[in-house]
């Protein structure tokens, strides 16, 4: 995933790919290009032609060099505002349109923190392991060391 990681940098560097901007100040600016978590990739470009077609050469280069397959039938393409020509950019990449909100590595993106739905999973997870820990023949003790170490890390991962 560095050689990856890399080949995005120099796209970004040569203008392939333009990702986005953090930052307020000239001096702190950072421009984002992709995320990486393991095998995980989330990759930011602008939604045109050339951008896309540029994205999709660096990877089939990535795949030639590194001899690893990128699964395509796995990976979407989301777009953020107005995109007029989704479907030819996602036929360009080869891959399905996705849309928000949506999970990536278990965490809600793209949701209103505020919806009660964001937090739904966490209450399922935290049922799910009471209802193994009811089923257990534990002391007070180590129920609330059970739900101090484990249910209380639940929200904060989310959070």
């Amino acid at each position: 995933m560095e050689g990856l990681s890399k080949m995005l940098d120099k796209a970004k560097q040569i203008q392939w790919i333009e990702g986005f901007t953090v930052g307020s100040s000239v001096a702190n600016l950072v421009i984002v290009s992709h995320l990486l978590y393991a095998d995980d990739t989330l990759i930011f470009c602008g939604a045109n032609k050339m951008q896309v077609q540029y994205l999709n050469l660096t990877l089939l280069l990535f795949q030639a060099i590194s001899g690893l397959h990128i699964n395509m039938l796995k990976s979407k393409i989301y777009l953020v505002n107005l995109v007029e020509n989704l479907e030819e950019l996602a036929d360009i990449m080869g891959c399905d349109v996705g849309s928000f909100p949506t999970t990536y590595l278990g965490l809600p993106l793209g949701a209103r923190y505020k919806v009660a739905e964001v937090w739904s999973g966490v209450i399922e997870k935290v049922e799910k392991r009471l209802a193994t820990w009811q089923m257990q023949n534990l002391s007070m003790s180590g129920r609330l060391t059970l739900v101090n170490s484990v249910l209380d890390s639940l929200p904060t991962y989310i959070m």
